[in-house]
């Protein structure tokens, strides 16, 4: 099982998937992993992003706790879990 997070990289439009394993992280343990830091737009904007693994990241979302095999690839297929998971 994996804990899912769906997370906006920094100037990018797309979006990625960032896993970590339920059996070593709990879902609070995982989304800590995301540090926040404030920083400023190229227009003087103050903003917080959140690092990971040397990756900056504009916003990320928690996505739940997935078994292995059906963590989804892209946002089509996340698409197509929520409604598979709504209908149970």
């Amino acid at each position: 099982m994996q804990h899912v997070f769906i997370a906006k990289k920094l100037g990018w439009e797309k979006r990625q998937f960032v896993c970590f394993d339920s059996s070593l992280y709990s879902r609070e343990e995982a989304e800590n992993q995301f540090v926040p830091y404030e920083g400023t737009t190229l227009k003087g904007y103050p903003y917080t992003g959140y690092e990971y693994n040397g990756e900056q990241y504009h916003s990320y979302q928690y996505v739940g706790e997935i078994e292995d095999d059906k963590i989804p690839r892209d946002e089509n297929e996340l698409f197509d879990y929520n409604l598979r998971k709504l209908g149970h």
